[in-house]
């Protein structure tokens, strides 16, 4: 299961510091991370820090 964060939400996370604590386990700014959709891998990325907000930025995307 996943979900958008709300605002709030991503604020809490990115007071505690470069450590975001996810629900159960911690990420870090500059992780990599693959994107999947219904567990089709559609992409890769990595955790930024950009604006105020967590985000995801696409490095590679999967080919078919």
């Amino acid at each position: 299961m996943s979900r958008v964060l709300s605002q709030q939400e991503q604020e809490a996370l990115l007071a505690g510091g470069p450590i975001v604590h996810a629900p159960t386990e911690h990420v870090r700014v500059g992780d990599a991370i693959e994107i999947t959709v219904e567990g089709t891998t559609l992409a890769y990325g990595r955790f930024v820090h950009e604006n105020g907000r967590l985000c995801v930025r696409v490095t590679k995307l999967r080919t078919p």
